[in-house]
């Protein structure tokens, strides 16, 4: 598992429990050392009920871990760049999967490991961290994923995830899905990281669900323009089901902004802008991209 952050340390955790053998490669900072320590503990419930799944972790030292036949990648888009130097533990024939929010991952990691060894897919299990080494459940959901490189067969990759009680499907082309996870992120994430608002509130206040339908259309537009074809209708109504589904969750885009990370936001709304035609295309996303840059520009000058 490369990046185990709040949803990493879900996943890890379920695999560990269906009889995986996990081990990480985590940025230093206090998550590190209390995985390093005490491996991770899961808040399984409302009660508090916790677990704990003990793990080898290290951190930007791949060649202390063993040689994998399958990597999953959850660090943060930005990140996606250092992964490279970890290829050496990953098996000739092995394959590097990323569940990571936004556009563009598929492709460095294509470009570091081979397009014929990288599958893409999207999640919506969902997790939070409370604090070092420890996450909170946030939900079920499903995995889907599917070969990058078309021909390539990851069907054994389904299988070992579905063997440790993850759900999962594998898909023939996971570029749709990708792209409906980024109006997912492109309308609810960015507005709750503005607002502050759980997902659910944002379904009570009608001239931001008009703002988040307009962004809708203009993430369709730009999927039809990179050749994958989207309905509108059924993208906004499976917006609102995921703002229904996940009412009291806090986006991970907030939980950036919160506390003084770095957002997602050039892998989201940023790849959406990349196929603008012009400055005044996609005027809604702009704005929000715009506002949510500006703040990581005020933390992190370039």
């Amino acid at each position: 598992m490369a990046g185990c952050g709040a949803l990493g340390s879900l996943l890890a955790s379920r695999m560990i429990e269906g009889g995986l053998k996990v081990q990480v490669l985590q940025r230093k900072g206090p998550h590190f050392e209390a995985l390093k320590e005490k491996g991770i503990t899961i808040e399984i419930d409302r009660k508090g009920t916790r677990r704990t799944f003990p793990l080898e972790a290290v951190s930007h030292d791949p060649s202390r871990l063993e040689k994998t036949r399958l990597m999953v990648v959850l660090v943060k888009s930005y990140d996606t760049q250092n992964i490279l130097a970890s290829r050496s533990i990953l098996e000739d024939e092995g394959v590097v999967l990323t569940l990571q929010n936004g556009l563009g991952n598929a492709e460095k990691l294509s470009d570091g490991f081979g397009g014929d060894r990288v599958a893409a897919g999207i999640t919506n299990y969902a997790a939070f961290r409370i604090g070092p080494g420890l996450v909170g459940w946030g939900g079920d959901g499903h995995i889907y994923l599917g070969a990058w490189q078309k021909g390539r067969k990851v069907e054994w990759v389904c299988s070992v995830l579905g063997k440790a009680g993850l759900s999962v499907s594998c898909v023939e082309d996971p570029r749709p899905f990708l792209w409906k996870k980024v109006a997912v992120n492109a309308t609810i994430n960015t507005v709750t990281a503005l607002t502050g608002m759980e997902n659910g509130k944002l379904l009570h206040h009608g001239h931001v669900l008009e703002m988040m339908k307009n962004i809708c259309e203009e993430t369709r537009q730009a999927a039809d323009r990179a050749g994958v074809s989207l309905a509108v209708d059924d993208l906004w109504e499976m917006v609102k089901d995921t703002m229904k589904l996940t009412a009291g969750n806090r986006s991970s885009m907030l939980q950036d902004i919160e506390k003084g990370r770095m957002t997602e936001i050039e892998s989201i709304a940023g790849e959406i802008l990349k196929l603008a035609e012009n400055e005044r295309e996609f005027p809604c996303t702009r704005t929000l991209y715009s506002l949510i840059r500006s703040i990581d520009l005020s933390r992190f000058p370039e």
